[in-house]
This record gives structure tokens, sequence and C-alpha cells, in this order.
């Protein structure tokens, strides 16, 4: 128990375990539990169920994902990233009474993470670890996900409170944890605190400890809003809570256009493959990671199949009589947030949707040396992988680029970082061609192919490479401006030479632009034209102007 509760501690530390370096480090150290288990005391104990079936679907989803990914380098390293939830499920579910030890213990770290999350957000030298937009977001260095952990805290000091033997230091974590929602900002978690409030009361109270339990809550909610006052924007989030919020209609958006992708790629794009594709979809100006939706996310990432395990595992978990009221309510908020966010792309959210899960067929097997052989062997490989993939992520996210994609050339994020510094035609063509070798989906190496190849003074390839890129970025509109502007440059210099047909090919290409744009204008949803972000699909007056002007001087 002591080893999982500290993995608990450490991955929520280092930013909730977000990072693949983390999940690296955490596979890698659950692999050695795991095989302490089977190796020396030749047994191990865990819940044969639905539950472990799905964790290691899923995995196997994103493992298989990688021989049609959109990037099979970067789906590898989705493997080593949630290898650690069917590590960490076969660990755990073992340990009934312990498990319920390390459920009763998150009250206590959401209130230490809190407060020194706090302190160091009054600190600019921190600030950036702990706070997004003077909105606190705990280790997890994203507000929204920490705020659902600290509701989770919140629910679980309520539903432990006894009004005939008050315990004063739950009601501290009880405080620390409405302190931590407000604080946070997030509107999403606010509401469903609402929720949870009243399901508990509901579940555990009646009559007058109802209303007193609401007015008794209400007040330590005044108070601290009193307090968050002082923070500029806090309370106006708050106040600005509607169905037209622009991040509202921008979720929804997401998985408008995610839809059709998960209907044409049923068996998923790889990790990653989201990001990469979705500005040749989308139908809005956005860039995203997640798609703030976990059902979609896994439907997008590893496919419909490891997606119909998980779901069916933690409903579950939800529906079923053996659960206990308090595991249905975390379940249920947890399953509500992560409809709106990307909560378990945090390892240690996903550890803590374990802990409540409803675990059945628990049995002891032993270990048979040709299993331990096979698993050992299995192990081992998933240990190199992680090492690999860990060290290269914690290069590329120190930017220290280089060296990230010599550890592991299938990183294709810090091959793109080392595009966007490659400041020779040379380097830069190298690299994208190394990048377009694995992944045809983004659009910013044949971006730096076009501009390779005008620096070889081959207009024809510029252009073409020029148009994938567009083709790829629809949204881009500094893309046709620079497209507009060499082909104007080149169009000066044909009419210096008196080649007619390279003015006509410049001023040809330079008329379809306004065309492109308008066929973007189309492709817009009213979604599209709701959030803050609204595409620009129009040249400016000085532009189109200066394409007049190539027609008037071509036929003169």
């Amino acid at each position: 128990m002591l080893i999982l509760m500290t993995c608990i501690v450490i991955v929520g530390i280092l930013g909730g375990g977000y990072y693949v370096s983390v999940s690296a480090v955490t596979g890698i150290v659950l692999t050695g539990v795991l095989f302490y288990r089977m190796y020396v005391k030749k047994r191990i104990t865990a819940a044969w169920d639905l539950n472990m079936a799905a964790f290691a679907v899923l995995v196997f989803g994103y493992l298989l994902s990688c021989l049609w990914a959109v990037d099979s380098g970067m789906a590898l390293m989705g493997v080593v990233k949630f290898l650690p939830l069917l590590l960490f499920y076969v660990l755990v579910s073992g340990l009934t009474d312990e498990r319920e030890k390390m459920i009763a213990s998150l009250p206590m770290l959401g209130c230490l993470m809190t407060a020194f999350s706090f302190v160091m957000m009054q600190f600019e030298v921190f600030e950036q670890w702990v706070s997004v937009a003077g909105r606190l977001s705990g280790f997890f260095q994203y507000p929204n996900t920490y705020a659902l952990f600290m509701l989770i805290c919140l629910i679980l000091v309520m539903w432990r409170f006894d009004y005939k033997k008050i315990d004063w230091l739950d009601i501290v974590y009880g405080v620390a944890a409405v302190f931590g929602i407000i604080m946070s900002g997030s509107r999403t978690v606010f509401v469903l605190t609402a929720v949870a409030v009243i399901w508990v009361f509901a579940a555990k109270s009646s009559g007058k400890k109802v209303i007193i339990s609401v007015l008794a809550a209400g007040a330590v909610v005044a108070v601290i809003l009193a307090v968050a006052a002082g923070s500029a924007g806090i309370l106006e989030r708050f106040t600005n809570i509607s169905f037209g919020a622009s991040t509202f209609l921008g979720r929804i958006l997401y998985v408008q256009d995610a839809l059709p992708l998960i209907l044409k790629h049923p068996f998923g794009l790889g990790y990653y493959g989201y990001y990469f594709i979705q500005q040749s979809v989308q139908t809005g100006v956005y860039t995203v990671v997640n798609a703030h939706n976990e059902l979609i996310q896994i439907l997008l990432d590893a496919g419909v199949i490891p997606a119909v395990f998980m779901g069916a595992a933690v409903l579950r978990s939800v529906f079923t009589k053996r659960t206990q009221s308090r595991n249905r309510i975390v379940l249920s908020i947890m399953i509500l947030h992560s409809l709106f966010d990307y909560d378990f792309q945090f390892l240690a959210m996903g550890f803590v949707l374990i802990l409540f899960l409803d675990m059945r067929n628990i049995k002891t097997q032993k270990v048979p040396v040709l299993t331990g052989t096979v698993v050992g062997l299995t192990g081992a490989a998933a240990a190199a992988l992680s090492i690999m993939c860990g060290v290269s992520d914690v290069c590329y996210t120190s930017g220290n680029y280089k060296a990230a994609e010599k550890v592991y050339s299938g990183n294709t994020m810090a091959q793109l970082a080392l595009l966007t510094k490659a400041d020779k035609a040379e380097e830069m063509k190298a690299i994208a061609e190394k990048v377009i070798v694995d992944n045809q989906s983004v659009s910013l190496p044949y971006s730096a192919l076009a501009q390779a190849a005008f620096a070889d003074g081959d207009v024809e390839q510029f252009t073409e490479y020029k148009l994938k890129a567009i083709e790829l970025a629809p949204y881009q509109y500094e893309e046709y401006e620079n497209y507009l502007e060499v082909l104007v440059y080149c169009n000066d210099l044909y009419h210096q030479m008196g080649d007619k047909d390279g003015v006509r090919f410049c001023v040809e290409k330079a008329e379809e632009i306004p065309k492109m744009l308008e066929q973007v204008k189309e492709n817009t949803s009213a979604l599209g034209w709701k959030i803050v972000d609204r595409p620009q699909v129009t040249l400016s007056h000085e532009n189109l102007e200066i394409i007049e002007d190539m027609r008037r001087r071509m036929d003169e």
C-alpha cells in the first residue's frame, strides 16, 4: 500500500502525471512491484473482472493503433502514458482494506496541495507552477482538473461527517476543498459542487439537518467568496456562467468536429493523432491537444472497442447495487466532468478513479514459471520503451529538442520544435522530409518545404508545398498572406525577365486565394462563428488591390 500511495502523491506533485515522462517512471516502479509479487511471493492477488479487461483492452488499443496511427512514433508514447493504469489496477485491486485507507487520505492530500500551492502562488517565481491566469491550479497546473480533485475531497469529507462526533480536522479539509474549488475559477466544477452537496445531504440527512447543513455550507462558501474577491477575475467567472459562453461552445465544437473522424477511423488515430489531424477537419479556429471529452478522446485515440470496454466498466460500478452511495456519487461526478474536460489525461486522476471502482472476482493466483517468464520479458520490453520515451519527453519539455529527437526519433513534437527553430533552407528541408515520412497530416513541414523550395528558386514546387500546407491548415491566415507575398515577388521577377508564362502562373494562383478563403468561410460551422477566436476569411483591401494590379499588369 505504501508504494502505491507514494505513487499517487508523487504523480500528483509532478503535474498530476500529465506528462509521458511521469507515466514512464511510474510504469517502471509499478512493474517492479508486480515482479516482486510474482517472483518472490510466487502469487498475485487481484480482481480478475471487467475493470481489468477494460484497462488491458485500453492499453492494447493504444499499442495496436500504432499500425495505422496518424503518427506511429507518438502513438507508441501513448502506450507508455496509459500502461500504469493497468499496472495500478492489478496491484491495488487485491488490497481491499488498504484501498479504503488510501481513499480516506485524499482530503488530507488535497488540503496540503491547496495550502502549499496558494502560498506559492503569492511569489512570482513559483506562480507559473501552481496557477493559470490568476486561477489556482494546484500541482496539476490545470485549474479544472485540480478543482475536480478538490470536489472529490469535499464529497469524502461530507460523507464521513458525523453530527454527534465532529472531527475538526475534517472541517479544515472541507474548507480547504471549497476554497480550492472557488479559487480555481472552474465553472463546471462549481455547478457540480452544488449537485454533489445536495446529493450527499439527501443521501445522509433528512429534515432539519439538511437545512442546517445547507445553511452552514452556504456560510462557508460566502466567506470564501469574500476572500476570493481579492483575486481578479475569479468571481467574474462564476457570474458569467452560461451555455452561450465561448469555452462551453468550444467544447461542443470539438465534439462536433471529432464525430466524423470517429466514424471514419473506428479503430483510432493513435496518441496525438487527433492533434495532428484536427486542423484539416475543424470547422472553427482552435488548437487543442485533447478534445475536452474523455469518451471522445478514447474513441479518437484507441478506437471504439476500448471506449466500449471502459464505458461499460465505469458505468457498471455506478449502477450496480454493490457500490456504496459515496463511491457512486464520486464516480458520477467524475464521469460528468470528464465529458467536458480531459481529466484522465492526468495519471493521478486515473488512479483516483480506480480506487472507487467496484472490484469483483478477487482471487489469489499462483504464477507458473512460464507465465512469469513471459510477463517478465514483456515487462522488460515495456520498461525499456518507457525509459526511451520518458527521457525523450523530459528533454522535450525542458526545451532540449535535439536530445529529445536523438533519444527517441519518433518524438514528432520535438522534430516540429526543431523545425520552427531551423534558419537554413537545407536544415528545414531535412527535418521536414523526416517528419513527413511518418506523419503526412501536419501542415508545418509542408510550409517549411515551401520555404526551402522558394530559397532554391523553384516557384512551382513552392506553390505545390504551400497549397498542401494550406489544405492541412485552412484557418492559418498567415499562410495565405505569405503565399500571396511570394507570388507578388515572383511576379515582379518574371516581369523583369519578360517571362509571360511565369507572370500568368503567378496571377492565376494569386486570384485563387480569395476563392480559397471563401471556401473556408462556407466550411465554417455555426459554432465556429460563436466562439471567441473567429476565422479571418477575407483578404485585406490592400491585398485585393495588389491582386487586381497583378492582373492589370499582365493584360497590358
